[in-house]
C-alpha cells in the first residue's frame, strides 16, 4: 500500500514537474515567434486602427459642432465623411479577417482568446451576436474552431456597425438639427472600436500561433496579411 502511494505521488509529482518545464518552454516559444516581423506588423496593425478612430472622431465631433452651430449643410457633409472613414476601415478590417481565417489553418495551434462577450457594445445586434457566439464557444472543443468563431463574429459586427452608421446618416440627413442621429452614429463608431479591440487581440493570437511555419515563411505571410499599414 505505501508503495502505491509512494509510486503515484512520484508520477503526480513528476507530471507537475513536466508541466511547468513544457509551460516555460512554450511561453517563450510565443515570445519568440512575437518578435521581429510579427511584432512590426502588430504595431502598424494598432497605428492603422488609431489613426482610423481618430480621423472618425474629428470628423463626427465637426459634424456636432456645425449642428450646433446651425450649419446643417456642413454638418451632413462632414457627418458622410465620418462615414466614408468607418467604410473604409470596415473594408481594410473584412480583408484582414478573411486573410486570417484562411491563414489559420497553417498553424497547429492557436493561442485561445477569451469566449465573447457582450459588455463592451451598445447596439442590441451586437450584443445578440457576442452572447450567441459566447454560447456557441462554449460548445467547441479546438481551439482553431473557437478562433474562428471569433472571426465569424468580427465580420458580422462589421456589417452590423456600417449598416447602423449608413442608417444613422440617412436620418441626420432629414434632420440635420436632431442630436439624436449624431448620437446614434457615435454608439455605431464606439462598437466599432470595440470590433477593432477584439481585432487586435486575434491579429496578436494568430501572430503568436506561427510556430510551425519557417521564419521567412512567416514574414511574408504577415506582409499579406497585414496587407498595407500605411
Amino acid at each position: 500500500m505505501l508503495e502505491l502511494v509512494l509510486s503515484t505521488v512520484g508520477c503526480a509529482a513528476l507530471c507537475y514537474s513536466l508541466g511547468r518545464y513544457n509551460r516555460s518552454l512554450a511561453l517563450q516559444r510565443w515570445e519568440f515567434v512575437l518578435n521581429a516581423p510579427e511584432q512590426r506588423a502588430l504595431d502598424a496593425l494598432r497605428r492603422r486602427i488609431e489613426l482610423d478612430s481618430a480621423l472618425a472622431h474629428q470628423a463626427l465631433d465637426a459634424a456636432a459642432r456645425a449642428r450646433d452651430e446651425k450649419r446643417a449643410p456642413d454638418a451632413i457633409t462632414v457627418l458622410k465623411v465620418a462615414l466614408s472613414v468607418l467604410e473604409d476601415a470596415g473594408a481594410d478590417r473584412l480583408t484582414r479577417l478573411r486573410a486570417m481565417g484562411v491563414y489559420s489553418r497553417m498553424v497547429q495551434a492557436i493561442r485561445p482568446l477569451p469566449p465573447p462577450s457582450p459588455a463592451p457594445f451598445r447596439g442590441t445586434r451586437l450584443k445578440l451576436s457576442a452572447r450567441i457566439a459566447r454560447l456557441v464557444h462554449g460548445l467547441m472543443v479546438g481551439t482553431q474552431e473557437r478562433f474562428r468563431l471569433w472571426l465569424t463574429m468580427m465580420r458580422l459586427g462589421v456589417g452590423i456597425v456600417l449598416h447602423g452608421g449608413r442608417r444613422a446618416a440617412d436620418a441626420a440627413s432629414q434632420q440635420p438639427e436632431h442630436p439624436k442621429a449624431y448620437a446614434e452614429f457615435a454608439d455605431e463608431l464606439s462598437d466599432f472600436e470595440a470590433l477593432d479591440a477584439s481585432h487586435l487581440a486575434a491579429f496578436e493570437a494568430l501572430a503568436a500561433s506561427l510556430a510551425a511555419v519557417d521564419r521567412g515563411g512567416r514574414q511574408q505571410l504577415w506582409e499579406r496579411i497585414a496587407g498595407n499599414t500605411r
